[in-house]
């Protein structure tokens, strides 16, 4: 269901399209409690089969993104003894693997707008987005080491991607902290832009997406998440496919034409 958590662990708000996702704990660093997850999941899952929701921004409330996974529920667990925590955890990580899937499987536009840190499992948002949008606070931290720990939420899978495999196991193995102009230079950010613009800029890119065709940004999306896993005779075939899925669609009509009176569009699928 397409709500804030009940908690108020997270706050949504669908707007233009746009389904912006605050994350509302900043007096823990916006950690996301496990408490959360399942509706983490229920939330996304509800945004994939409904068709209002064209985007997903995701933000964090004050100083920081997220810390990703609260650090003192771990507390807890070192006081159990070694058998019974990694029952614990063995229980826990299904239900993160739940939710990584479910936003990964969200085939519209993903924003994130990275004010201050994002670590742990926090990094799989602006690792996943295809927009990150950042101000010169915005840092990642790769912290799973600190704590003796290796990566999880699935950022092994999403950060070799951004970077490339040799950068990726430098930035995993140093526990490395990379500043908003060195994750730019990287590809973790897409954009820097003053503190006091970001959450305009981040709205605006935002409601630009919404108000794409939306076939054609889903085939799009589609096409060059699977092409890394196919031929080229695979990925022509799938480029076949989209054109010709496409100029059967409204939006395609509506495209050529207001090309050629020279005025903004209004996609039917976005209306």
């Amino acid at each position: 269901m397409i709500q804030s958590a009940e908690d108020q662990s997270y706050l949504v708000e669908l707007v233009d399209g746009v389904l912006r996702l605050s994350f509302n704990r900043p007096q823990s660093g916006n950690a996301i409690p496990k408490t959360t997850v399942p509706q983490l999941i229920d939330l996304f899952h509800a945004s994939q089969a409904d068709p209002s929701v064209r985007c997903i921004l995701v933000r964090g409330e004050g100083k920081v993104f997220s810390a990703g996974g609260d650090i003192a529920g771990f507390a807890k667990s070192i006081e159990q003894d070694v058998e019974t925590r990694q029952a614990d955890f063995a229980r826990r990580l299904p239900l993160a693997r739940k939710l990584v899937e479910a936003i990964a499987a969200f085939d519209r536009p993903i924003v994130t707008s990275v004010r201050g840190a994002a670590a742990g499992a926090g990094l799989f948002y602006p690792l996943v987005a295809d927009y990150a949008i950042g101000d010169e606070t915005a840092a990642f931290v790769f912290a799973h080491q600190r704590v003796a720990l290796s990566p999880d939420a699935g950022v092994t899978a999403v950060l070799p991607q951004v970077v490339g495999t040799r950068m990726a196991r430098m930035l995993l193995m140093t526990a490395a902290k990379v500043e908003a102009r060195e994750a730019l230079r990287l590809g973790i950010l897409h954009h820097i832009v003053p503190a006091d613009a970001l959450e305009d800029e981040a709205m605006k890119v935002a409601r630009r997406l919404a108000r794409a065709p939306q076939l054609a940004i889903k085939t799009a999306k589609k096409m060059v998440n699977d092409a890394p896993h196919q031929t080229l005779a695979e990925i022509l075939d799938a480029e076949t496919a989209g054109i010709v899925a496409c100029v059967g669609d409204p939006d395609f009509a509506e495209g050529v034409r207001a090309f050629l009176e020279k005025r903004p569009t209004s996609f039917p699928s976005t209306q």
